[in-house]
């Protein structure tokens, strides 16, 4: 999330809000004789205000459940969200005269106190981070879709290697899924096998013999090279070695420069593939590593507004009582 220009509202209408509290805060804290107290009429004032605030924030996860709710776009409450937040932090210290208090008063200013910095840190990472995808990761697809994808370059690689190696034996039930649209189908035993049918000689040539003609040994290091370091890769939850090897543009062109340093001219083009695979799994990390980033700062800012409202609801009735 980016502010912009459809901020200004936002803005200055709560600018002007703080502006006005901090004069009348003065004012009160000015002219009583204790100073500012919690308890007092302007201390409730302000209480009640930062309180309101708050339930309004709280109230976003509820808007964005029923995004055709007539009752205000989401991105205007996103926009409330993020203004309002700001002013009941400040209408919440008027309120304690700037002091943290003791007990469950303390508890409530510290709960407020990380909220507020886990919104803010929410804020800078949804400005920054989508831009960043953008940029380093050209190769973007939906989230969810990352493991069929990666299931996919996976196979696609196997077939490349098994042109140089034949048979790599990869177990067959890899590949009796097939992916399409993002929903896992599965062929109906006409399909199956009329679809069986169509690249069984082709399947069966390819792993009978290898299709480019190379010595022994460069088979062997290929076989060895791809299966102990390259498919690794290409997994869910790659090693660690597989992921130092090809963590970034350069590690990767690194390896497979000396990959062809050590392989026949004839493999080649099957290594050229193998590094655009590569690249394309680290993309996948690193959107991976981005999203995590983009939404980590949720588990602590969500779950921590929400108790904070329950210990707010119990410290106004505690102290109204007594």
């Amino acid at each position: 999330m980016i502010i912009g220009r459809d901020h200004r509202l936002w803005m200055l209408g709560t600018g002007a809000v703080a502006v006005a509290a901090s004069a009348a805060y003065v004012a009160y804290a000015a002219l009583s004789p204790n100073g500012a107290r919690g308890g007092s009429a302007m201390g409730l004032v302000f209480a009640f205000a930062g309180t309101g605030a708050i339930v309004f924030e709280c109230l976003l996860s509820a808007r964005k459940k029923y995004p055709a709710s007539p009752i205000g776009r989401v991105s205007t409450w996103m926009r409330g969200h993020i203004w309002l937040g700001l002013l009941s932090f400040l209408l919440i210290l008027f309120h304690a005269g700037f002091r943290w208090g003791q007990g469950l008063a303390f508890v409530l200013m510290w709960m407020f106190a990380v909220i507020m910095l886990s919104g803010i840190a929410g804020l800078v990472l949804q400005t920054v981070l989508p831009r960043l995808m953008m940029e380093r990761v050209p190769n973007e697809t939906v989230y969810e879709q990352i493991p069929f994808v990666i299931a996919g370059l996976r196979r696609e690689s196997d077939e490349r290697v098994e042109f140089i190696t034949a048979d790599l034996g990869i177990p067959a039930e890899e590949y009796e899924v097939v992916y399409a649209g993002g929903v896992k189908q599965y062929f109906d035993p006409a399909q199956k096998a009329s679809a069986k049918e169509k690249v069984d000689a082709v399947i069966a040539q390819r792993k009978a013999s290898p299709q480019i003609a190379v010595d022994e040994i460069s088979i062997g290091v290929m076989r060895t090279h791809y299966l102990q370091e390259i498919r690794p890769f290409l997994t869910e939850q790659p090693p660690a070695l597989p992921r130092k090897l090809f963590r970034t543009v350069n590690s990767v062109a690194a390896y497979f420069r000396l990959m062809r340093t050590i392989m026949p001219v004839a493999t080649h083009a099957v290594l050229n593939d193998l590094e655009q695979i590569c690249n394309e799994r680290r993309q996948l990390a690193l959107q991976s590593r981005l999203h995590f980033w983009l939404h980590a700062w949720l588990y602590v800012h969500a779950p921590l507004s929400m108790a904070f409202l329950i210990v707010t609801a119990i410290h106004a009735i505690a102290s109204l009582r007594y």
